[in-house]
């Protein structure tokens, strides 16, 4: 559902001619949830393909902290100058919690020049020496105050990635240093990327640590950003545990998602009282197989 979200929100936004190419990477949707998938989007705006990665592609991963999702999906980005044809010779990739409320061709048409990322500073972790960034920034020859990056929305230089393997050094990285890894792949990239990528705009990647400052003088931007980072992102990225389809933690733009939740297969979900219990059932059951396991 929130994939079907973020790709009817995309679609929604672009010009009545605009056709867009959608690779999706497949780490085990269901027939069913596909099929819903392909209703929720406008035909005559994309052209969409399933992509898959072959189990001997994932298996030198490393087991970093974390649920099991979270240790092997996050990486399949790092495939994509892999998965996707030689001619395409660059890329955006989304995280599937995100909203889209611009047209995308306005961020694919960023300059790209020799960079190898287009991506927007981290809002709860700014800098690779904030509590969650490069734990081995010193020993990577950084400065405390050099940016991090949120990896949730990239532009990427298929072309530069393929041809200096960054894919196969991020995932080299992780492995020697899995001991010091906080944010899985979003570790590797920024080690790997540190003052190879451009800062854009960062309405292009609006998240939800930027609700916790009281002013825009505690954030690290303008007040001018930091009014319309609050109030006009160009994508909206649910980017903490609490979702709008699995919470009822408050965001000031949760109604956004439900307005394209009710554009898709899902039309009419809310996180509503009946699933509030079946999410807590859930999580006993879960709780009951782990002792059992045990």
């Amino acid at each position: 559902m929130p994939l079907a979200v973020t790709l009817r929100s995309l679609l929604e936004n672009l010009r009545a001619a605009q056709v867009v190419d959608l690779y999706i990477i497949d780490g085990g949707i269901s027939d069913r949830n596909k099929h819903k998938i392909l209703k929720s989007l406008k035909p005559h705006a994309c052209n969409l393909t399933w992509l898959s990665i072959p189990d001997d592609w994932i298996k030198d991963i490393p087991e970093l902290p974390g649920s099991e999702r979270v240790k092997i999906f996050t990486y399949y980005r790092l495939f994509i100058p892999t998965l996707l044809p030689l001619n395409v010779k660059k890329a955006i990739y989304l995280d599937s919690d995100v909203v889209i409320c611009r047209n995308i061709a306005e961020l694919w048409n960023l300059e790209l020049s020799e960079s190898y990322v287009l991506a927007v500073q981290d809002t709860g972790v700014p800098f690779v020496s904030s509590d969650w960034g490069l734990r081995k920034y010193k020993e990577l020859g950084l400065e405390p105050d050099h940016k991090y990056f949120n990896a949730g929305v990239l532009v990427i230089n298929l072309d530069k990635w393929r041809t200096e393997h960054i894919s196969e050094k991020v995932i080299e990285y992780l492995i020697t240093n899995q001991e010091y890894v906080n944010a899985h792949d979003q570790d590797g990239l920024n080690a790997m990327l540190a003052n190879r990528w451009i800062e854009i705009d960062p309405r292009w990647n609006q998240q939800p640590q930027i609700f916790t400052y009281a002013s825009w003088n505690e954030s690290q931007f303008s007040e001018e950003m930091y009014n319309n980072l609050v109030a006009a992102p160009y994508i909206v990225h649910y980017a903490t545990g609490g979702k709008p389809w699995n919470t009822k933690v408050p965001h000031p733009f949760k109604d956004l998602f439900f307005k394209y939740v009710d554009m898709t297969a899902w039309k009419g979900y809310r996180f509503d009282l009946k699933r509030r219990l079946w999410k807590r059932l859930q999580r006993q059951v879960n709780i009951l197989r782990q002792s059992w396991r045990l």
